[in-house]
């Protein structure tokens, strides 16, 4: 491990107080859910998968759907990938256009990114966290924000040229299944996608978290659900619970995460040896 990933596991993700992932700090050499819930360390599942994409030496495309600020985007674009970065949000284009300027491999789209595309649909932001901006107004706190348009990854990627994908990210906050409709599974398979569940955000759009990780598993996936406690409040940490192969139950059904679904295969056996002391 480099000294930044090493960085990257003590000092974790700022967007760990937003609704992001967590730093990923192995504190014991027992598994993390043999410790006491308040022992256990939270998880970065992006870095899971930056470390399974080290071992098998890939160097290749990701798609990054909700940027924020790049903090998931970075890590891939020092080692050499090319990013194509999708976020709507306004108040993150002057920090993402700065990173596109000094990163000749990101590629940055200021669109929202569903499963049909549209001239404009409305974009709500809230003064509780720069991490829930979203086409779904989930939370009281909600307000309207911009009109933005929205395009699918089927038209972006043909238009680009793109014919391979190695990693796909989602986190749409509510809109991640209507992301991974639009994307061409017919002719692009991903080797690794990530994307987030959330009942509380998504059953309003009328799909849950089993939607989303069957959909997952439809698509001949290996998954993993990587899952959360409840939020109590944005704007601070949040605290993981536990990784497991999917399908499975919630442990509590107000928790949230991120699904992790991997080809099946040589990277899966990578993927799960980096995710060994959590699980």
């Amino acid at each position: 491990m480099n000294l930044r990933s090493l960085l990257a596991r003590i000092v974790g993700d700022a967007k760990n107080t937003s609704g992001g992932t967590g730093p990923a700090v192995k504190v014991s050499s027992e598994p993390v859910e043999a410790l006491p819930a308040e022992e256990r360390p939270n998880l970065d599942e992006n870095q899971l998968l930056i470390d399974a994409f080290d071992e098998a030496g890939t160097k290749g495309v990701m798609i990054d759907v909700g940027v924020h600020f790049g903090s998931t985007t970075t890590p891939f674009l020092d080692r050499g990938w090319q990013v194509i970065g999708f976020e709507p949000d306004k108040k993150k284009h002057g920090a993402l256009k700065k990173l596109a300027e000094e990163q000749p491999r990101f590629e940055l789209h200021t669109c929202a990114v569903g499963d049909a595309a549209s001239e404009g649909m409305q974009f709500y932001t809230s003064q509780e966290s720069t991490g829930i901006a979203s086409l779904v107004p989930f939370r009281h706190t909600h307000e309207k924000g911009e009109v933005v348009p929205v395009r699918t990854l089927r038209d972006v990627l043909a238009e680009s040229g793109t014919t391979e994908v190695d990693y796909l990210k989602i986190d749409a906050e509510g809109f991640d299944l209507r992301v991974l409709e639009g994307f061409p599974f017919d002719s692009i398979s991903p080797t690794a996608i990530m994307c987030e569940f959330e009942d509380g955000k998504t059953q309003q759009i009328g799909y849950s978290t089993d939607d989303l990780g069957g959909y997952l598993l439809d698509k001949g996936y290996s998954v993993y659900m990587s899952e959360w406690h409840p939020i109590v409040r944005y704007g601070i940490t949040h605290r993981w619970r536990s990784i497991r192969s999917y399908p499975c139950e919630l442990s509590d059904p107000k928790g949230w995460g991120n699904f992790i679904a991997v080809k099946p295969g040589p990277f899966e056996e990578y993927f799960r040896r980096a995710m060994r002391p959590w699980a």
